[in-house]
């Protein structure tokens, strides 16, 4: 797909196709055919007769300008990836390194959540990145990285005015709905060497028509806009994550542990778990100290590990 439209196309100022079509030296149709690719890939792109065509939203593409500038100010290796499937998946192939790789795009395929679901990542209107770190020692001291990096992250968000929850184990929410994702993925032998993959997701806006293709409520940052400015809001989680990463193989999660209730949004909430093959319902505890969950079942607390976690809302009595 061309994409040498893109700095040609305005959300405030319609070009016409004549223009576009004198400006790359082609036919009309030629230009009609790079629109519908645009917008088949996601680029929302409107076209109005005898006025031309302009963006319904105000991108701001990524450029190397930023990815040098993050470069030089975290100290951190740093790629930025066109049409990529995964910036997860591309980390993983690439060769161990003394620093942290962050691998950003606007252009993810084939983004993953947990359990190998796919993750819409419509171009340019979510954070999509990724970071790695490599290690000597084996995959152990990363137990219950994921939840330490959606406290970072809500944290940063609440800091901006924005409240975030975090749904256990590694899910952030805003105003009812899903905002995003995590997926830490490990890899290495148990003495090491390993590397841990940190891979994050934050819908910026979402169509309705977007939401209605998908098979849960979520929500995006649309509405606190004007709190954050997206160049800003990566540099700010990445410093903290970097940080994180740095730190937490000797510090690990404990000292993450007294922050989680600030975000949590299942606490003395009513949800439903699998266990043993079983769907459970219980009223969400907390996290114990490696940070799975605690459900309260039949006044008994149970220790949940790795489960699919749901909450349970109320049915309405239409008649009442």
């Amino acid at each position: 797909m061309n994409k040498s439209l893109l700095p040609h196309l305005s959300a405030s100022h319609p070009i016409s196709g004549e223009d576009l079509a004198t400006k790359f030296s082609c036919s009309r149709a030629a230009i009609s055919k790079q629109i519908e690719a645009l917008k088949n890939a996601g680029v929302l792109i409107a076209a109005k007769s005898k006025v031309g065509y302009h963006l319904e939203y105000d991108y701001r593409w990524w450029g190397q300008d930023f990815i040098q500038s993050i470069q030089a100010h975290l100290s951190i290796e740093a790629t930025l990836l066109d049409d990529i499937d995964s910036t997860n998946s591309w980390l993983r192939e690439q060769p161990a390194g003394p620093s942290p790789h962050l691998a950003l795009t606007d252009w993810q395929s084939a983004g993953r959540g947990r359990r190998e679901r796919a993750w819409v990542s419509p171009p340019g209107r979510q954070l999509t990145f990724s970071l790695r770190q490599d290690s000597q020692q084996g995959p152990w001291p990363w137990r219950g990285l994921a939840l330490a990096v959606g406290i970072e992250i809500a944290e940063a968000l609440n800091n901006l005015g924005i409240p975030a929850q975090l749904k256990w184990p590694n899910d952030l929410w805003l105003a009812g709905a899903k905002l995003g994702g995590i997926l830490v993925e490990l890899e290495g032998a148990s003495d090491g060497p390993s590397a841990v993959i940190v891979g994050v997701g934050l819908n910026e806006c979402i169509t309705e028509a977007e939401r209605q293709s998908l098979d849960r409520p979520v929500s995006d940052l649309q509405e606190y806009a004007h709190s954050y400015e997206r160049e800003q809001l990566l540099r700010l989680l990445l410093e903290r994550l970097v940080k994180l990463l740095r730190d937490y193989p000797g510090e690990g999660i404990s000292g993450y542990l007294a922050r989680w209730p600030n975000y949590d949004l299942l606490r003395g909430k009513s949800l439903q778990f699998e266990h043993k093959g079983e769907v459970r319902r219980g009223i969400g505890r907390g996290v114990d100290a490696e940070g799975n969950l605690i459900v309260e079942v039949d006044g008994a607390l149970m220790v949940c590990h790795a489960s699919e976690v749901s909450l349970v809302v109320p049915q309405v009595n239409p008649h009442e």
